[in-house]
């Protein structure tokens, strides 16, 4: 398996024999065991406890910033995956305060226990109790399940499996964009681009983007993540624009996505002003979408920030919007300039009455409030046809283009005016 393992991820590939750390260093990090695996030892040496493939170690010390209590060494070729302190510092501050004050709790017992075992440097599992006991040297096998079950366990390693990866990921190149056509109604003339996020992983394949932006929520990188695709949306954009008809009256303008906890970052609007300002771009030409579904916290401070944003005069528009809980109070709390009608609804408007009275009520409702709409999930020209004629002014959906990398805008353009889709 190491053999295939891409080199540009944080991983360490020790032979046998290596000696990860001893007794006494600093707790700086613990150890996920990608393949093959490690032996603890007390101070005297003696083995008391065998980690292999799938299994965690060195979290004691990383959690309470305390010396480590053992000495570890790999007993045969082995691929680690360190984990930083940063880490899991970000899980712990998202955490409830009660579980944090247990986690607490758990680890003062623990090290106080330690401190009267036989020899320093054993692990808090019944097993190893049961081992102190015993005559023998063999070690027993120590397996995460003891703590867990089998599938919260496997949930943990892969989240801070991929939160590793995804920094790495971020630092290497490995992330991309994919730009999706928003065409004007009913002219359908080429009026802009939203950027989406892709990532490749090396050994996983394709990341869904929604787990890929639960993954950056969860583990405290939104931020990082945000910035990123801003700042490679925004640099990428002179050279989208130019595909732009340039003689529609509407501006063009490329949209990005925005989670709610950017909203929370006090410097958000200067740093897309600085963005902007390198790139050579109008303010009026950035549009962000805000995720009609995600729960904002504090809306009088995401309030704020967006206020910021739109006296610049960039727009905000609220994506998949009717399928969330607070569609109508972001309405009267945030300064929304669009309205991006959820896929949900579009796809079935032809044949179902219903839907199609939301589409509408949805359309006037934003023109009333001086908004503008966008039809998401068009996949056919009767769906097109029905939201021209129901007044939407954009759309959006594979029948006008699926999401793709910048260098194939080109060649979509030339398919689609061959097929009569665009103008």
């Amino acid at each position: 398996m190491q053999d295939n393992l891409p080199r540009d991820l944080s991983r360490e590939n020790h032979p046998a024999g290596h000696v990860i750390f001893h007794i006494g260093e600093p707790g700086d990090c613990a150890y996920l065991v990608e393949s093959g695996s490690i032996e603890v030892l007390a101070r005297n040496g003696r083995a008391i406890a065998i980690i292999k493939a799938g299994e965690i170690f060195g979290e004691i010390a990383l959690l309470d910033q305390l010396p480590r209590t053992a000495t570890v060494r790999t007993r045969e070729q082995t691929v680690l995956l360190r984990i930083d302190r940063s880490h899991v510092h970000e899980l712990l501050k998202r955490t409830d305060p009660v579980i944090r004050h247990l986690l607490t709790l758990l680890l003062e017992r623990f090290r106080h226990r330690s401190d009267t075992a036989p020899p320093a440097g054993h692990l808090l599992t019944p097993l190893l109790e049961r081992f102190w006991s015993r005559n023998d040297d063999t070690p027993p096998q120590i397996s995460t399940q003891i703590c867990c079950q089998e599938g919260d366990g496997a949930a943990t390693n892969l989240t801070l499996m991929l939160a590793q990866d995804l920094g790495q990921a971020m630092k290497n190149g490995q992330l991309t964009l994919a730009y999706q056509p928003l065409l004007s109604l009913p002219d359908r003339r080429l009026l802009g681009f939203e950027a989406l996020i892709r990532w490749y992983h090396p050994i996983l394949g394709s990341i869904m983007p929604t787990k890929l932006i639960a993954l950056a929520e969860k583990t405290g990188m939104i931020r990082a993540l945000g910035l990123w695709v801003l700042s490679r949306a925004i640099g990428d954009w002179p050279t989208l624009r130019q595909h732009c008809d340039q003689r529609q009256t509407a501006i063009p303008f490329i949209s990005i996505n925005l989670s709610a906890p950017e909203l929370a970052n006090g410097e958000l609007a200067e740093t897309i002003d600085q963005l902007l300002k390198t790139a050579d771009i109008p303010p009026g030409q950035l549009q962000l979408e805000l995720i009609e579904t995600t729960l904002i916290d504090d809306v009088p401070t995401a309030s704020a920030c967006l206020e910021k944003l739109t006296t610049r005069g960039i727009g905000i528009a609220l994506d998949d919007f009717g399928t969330g809980y607070a569609s109508f109070e972001y309405l009267s709390t945030l300064p929304i300039s669009c309205l991006k009608i959820d896929q949900a609804f579009i796809r079935d408007a032809t044949h179902d009455s219903r839907r199609r009275e939301i589409v509408q009520m949805a359309i006037n409702l934003a023109r009333s409030l001086g908004m503008t709409t966008i039809g998401e999930g068009i996949e056919d020209e009767a769906t097109a046809e029905l939201l021209s004629e129901l007044g939407c002014n954009i759309a959006q959906g594979y029948f006008f283009g699926r999401p793709m990398p910048l260098e194939a805008i080109p060649d979509w353009l030339t398919e689609t005016r061959a097929l009569g889709r665009l103008a």
